[in-house]
């Protein structure tokens, strides 16, 4: 079996909701664009998969797939698709050809970028319409994380768990411990990811381990599990190296979560390769849900939080290729995100002061505000802390204060660093 076409095709793909464009448009996170990968062989069999990142496919052409499906360095859209030829060519599903299948249903999150607590009321909502029993969260210093998750526990039962992304904003030991100590207390709180870079202080990590009562978790890294500052891991990358970092997270007897982001081809996959390793326990992120569609003629059935692993061969699921035909646009043609980011806008973040006098600062971008709480310019995760978002309403007063924010931020980044 040879490979005879190989090609890529962009798409640009709806978000769901407005309220997701226009947080997901803010935040300077990934947008609407997935690529989708068509491997054609000489026998016969096609494979079409999705993928969040771009790879290039030229150079698989002549391939045989079943001497290239465990290289990483194709990209992980492609070697999803060289998987599912390799299953259709030997009659077997995915999850065959990667080890012994150990469980029928694997699980998943709901996810999200941060947004104001009532648009996170709305997507906790059509979680649990969709079947989700979790929702992982992106924690941003720009809010008030404690009164987001008190919002959002008003309208979740109480085994519904929310998992709190951090990137590592609280910055310390000591606000971590601060933050988290406040967030045990609320029983639909499932775990922390990233409090702050473990990485940069193993023994404040430690410490924080040892006083915090839910689980923290941390991509996979040989320094982190020697350190022994995890309860668990965030996994995900190419099929050799999940495979390689899903045993030895099983040898230290460590829960992880697949994190393999794309529509439902990706998915799919993530429960494949999710089934044959024992401790892919804690709810995969692959953010399908965000998109209108996930490019299946057959949506896939998320009850009691988890999705089945099909057993058909490949894949084992059919491809919406209406929608694909809808959707495909020039590989350099912006996404709506995209367009939208262009605009102007001003972004507040306001503080809660004394006498109603607020504490403001003003940006023109979220490139340019993120930084400086990372460098702890500025407080991150006080109680009352929000973000406005002003949209150019064409006004002169607008543009005005516009030019004026954008003036002093170039200033700043002229300025020397350092002494």
């Amino acid at each position: 079996m040879k490979i005879t076409h190989a090609e890529r095709t962009a798409l640009n793909v709806p978000f769901y909701a407005p309220h997701v464009d226009h947080a997901m448009a803010r935040a300077n996170t990934h947008n609407e664009r997935v690529w989708v990968y068509r491997l054609e062989t000489d026998n016969g069999l096609v494979s079409v998969t999705d993928g969040h990142g771009a790879s290039d496919t030229a150079g698989l052409i002549g391939k045989d797939p079943w001497t290239i499906m465990w290289d990483d360095d194709i990209g992980f859209g492609p070697q999803i698709a060289v998987f599912d030829l390799c299953g259709k060519d030997a009659g077997v599903p995915v999850h065959a050809l990667l080890g012994n299948k150990l469980k029928d249903r694997c699980p998943l999150s709901w996810w999200d970028i941060d947004m104001a607590p009532e648009d996170w009321v709305k997507e906790a909502e059509e979680s649990l319409r969709r079947g989700y029993t979790s929702f992982k969260m992106k924690a941003r210093p720009w809010r008030d994380i404690v009164a987001q998750i008190d919002a959002v526990s008003k309208v979740v039962p109480a085994d519904y768990r929310f998992d709190v992304d951090f990137n590592g904003f609280l910055l310390t030991q000591a606000k971590a411990e601060q933050i988290l100590s406040q967030l045990d207390q609320r029983v639909n709180v499932g775990m922390y990811e990233s409090p702050f870079y473990l990485r940069k202080d193993f023994k404040g990590a430690q410490m924080l381990r040892e006083r915090i009562q839910k689980p923290i978790v941390e991509h996979f890294g040989d320094d982190v599990w020697q350190a022994e500052v995890s309860d668990g891991f965030v996994i995900g990358g190419g099929v050799s190296g999940t495979i390689r970092q899903g045993t030895m997270a099983a040898a230290l007897n460590k829960p992880f979560w697949l994190q393999m982001v794309g529509a439902g081809l990706t998915t799919t996959f993530a429960a494949h390769i999710g089934s044959v390793l024992s401790h892919a326990q804690l709810p995969y992120i692959t953010c399908h849900e965000l998109w209108k569609t996930d490019l299946l003629t057959e949506r896939i059935e998320v009850v009691d939080g988890y999705m089945a692993v099909p057993d058909k061969p490949g894949l084992g699921v059919e491809v919406d290729e209406k929608a694909i035909e809808t959707y495909a646009v020039d590989d350099d043609e912006p996404t709506p995100v995209q367009r939208y980011r262009s605009r102007k806008r001003i972004l507040r973040v306001v503080w809660p002061g004394l006498a109603g006098k607020q504490r403001v600062w003003e940006f023109t971008d979220e490139s340019i505000y993120q930084p400086e709480f990372y460098k702890g310019n500025l407080p991150g995760f006080e109680s009352g802390v929000h973000l406005e978002v002003i949209e150019d309403d064409q006004s002169a007063a607008f543009e005005k204060r516009h030019s004026e924010l954008a003036r002093r931020e170039a200033t700043v980044a002229r300025a020397p660093k350092g002494i």
